[in-house]
């Protein structure tokens, strides 16, 4: 092979013409065939020579390519993922292979590359599946192709304070670069700050509509948090509110909160918050008989009442979920909206031992931060995993009018986890193109 491409580079037709070895598979030893092959041969470009290993025992692809490791591609999965018209819809990026149609017994009997860089195998079931080696070289097993599996969760305490990270709004609204690094932000230390925003209620939803778009509750698409004369949530009054998250009767628990100062009071309404991730971490290590209980007891959460419609929500969820990956899936704290619990008689006391334990964790001064919103400010968090309370703040009998109000909204994190792959996307394309 070594020397009949020095023949063909003196000769110069390595750069115009193809090299093509296809060999059949012989099913009777089951053996390995390699086959060197060429693709994708252009003038004034360095050629590229995979090899191909049709593994009949194991019913897979192997694939290397220059200096990388091989790469294996089961048989079933080739054909499931044939990139031919026939069997592939590129604009929509769907399969048009109707699953029932497919033989997960399926054999590949030959493969060959052609000059633009495809590789098409000869499948057992009659087919030729087509697969540009560019495709391939973005597959493997296992898959690890969502990229916010690159990005690490940052767990943060007291150190945060004075240090929340901060962005300007008219950048997030105008700048991917800005609206990238917030979104970076949210998804590892789970709290942003967004400052200069107008203090009118039209900016929360603006930064939803900029991302995608709200998530309308039964408080509303955006939800005024002042005073109010018959209040259904102690939000609306002034009182002190104790560490929770929001709306924990769904659910589908709303991801993302934002919280815009659109006038602040003139004494108190400082915002507290913690990492509930870093807590649960610290009590998974130095109480684990309180992370056990909080882990697998099931809290009743309720909220019942009149906003934007008529609501009567109840969940029935630990205070601490995981992922079947084994991490931290969400946080849910909101004990001043539930009065029952799962749980018999006797065991209602430990119960509220390890919410008092938990509790405690939440108001130590090495988790909290706090952060008083000046008027054009909006706090974001994550409201599956940032506890958030509030000190009580004074409203002026002598004083007409609201005092103090916040304008609320909620992004979902499938909306927020989509656009940070789309502009991930975008930055890869300039990349590329510069």
């Amino acid at each position: 092979m070594a020397k009949a491409l020095q023949v063909l580079r003196s000769t110069g037709l390595l750069t115009k013409h193809f090299v093509r070895l296809s060999f059949n598979l012989d099913r009777k030893n089951y053996g390995y065939r390699n086959l060197s092959m060429s693709s994708c041969i252009q003038s004034g470009h360095e050629p590229r020579f995979p090899s191909a290993d049709l593994d009949g025992k194991n019913k897979w692809l192997n694939l290397k390519l220059d200096g990388e490791q091989s790469k294996k591609y089961p048989y079933v999965w080739l054909r499931d993922n044939c990139r031919c018209k026939q069997c592939y819809h590129e604009i929509s990026s769907q399969r048009l292979l109707q699953f029932s149609d497919l033989d997960i017994d399926v054999e590949a009997n030959d493969i060959h590359f052609t000059d633009d860089g495809t590789a098409v195998i000869d499948f057992s079931d009659g087919h030729k599946g087509i697969y540009p080696l560019s495709f391939l070289e973005g597959e493997k097993f296992p898959a690890f192709s969502d990229p916010l599996r690159q990005l690490k969760q940052e767990l943060w305490g007291s150190e945060l304070q004075g240090e929340i990270p901060t962005f300007q709004f008219s950048d997030v609204m105008t700048n991917d670069d800005a609206l990238f690094g917030w979104l970076t932000v949210l998804h590892t230390k789970g709290v942003a700050i967004i400052q200069n925003a107008d203090t009118a209620p039209t900016e929360v939803k603006k930064i939803g509509d900029r991302v995608a778009y709200l998530r309308k509750t039964c408080y509303g698409e955006t939800f005024q948090v002042m005073s109010k004369h018959d209040p259904n949530s102690i939000t609306y009054t002034g009182t002190a509110i104790d560490f929770h998250t929001d709306i924990c009767a769904m659910y589908n628990q709303p991801g993302m909160q934002m919280l815009h100062c659109i006038k602040q009071s003139t004494e108190g309404g400082e915002n507290q918050l913690v990492d509930t991730y870093k807590v649960v971490e610290d009590l998974k290590k130095e109480e684990p008989e309180v992370h056990s209980i909080l882990s697998n007891t099931l809290f009743e959460f309720t909220d019942i009442g009149t906003d934007f419609n008529d609501f009567h929500f109840r969940s029935s969820i630990p205070a601490i979920r995981y992922g079947i990956n084994g991490n931290i899936k969400q946080v849910s704290i909101h004990f001043g909206r539930h009065h029952s619990m799962n749980v018999p008689p006797e065991q209602v006391y430990p119960v509220y031992s390890a919410l008092k334990v938990f509790f405690r964790y939440l108001y130590h001064e090495k988790n909290i931060v706090r952060h008083r919103l000046s008027p054009g400010e909006i706090i974001c968090m994550d409201n599956r995993r940032l506890a958030h309370a509030r000190t009580k703040y004074y409203i002026d009998p002598t004083i007409k009018g609201v005092q103090r109000h916040l304008e609320g909204g909620y992004i979902d994190w499938d909306e927020l986890s989509s656009f940070y792959r789309v502009l991930l996307e975008r930055r890869k394309k300039n990349e590329n193109s510069n």
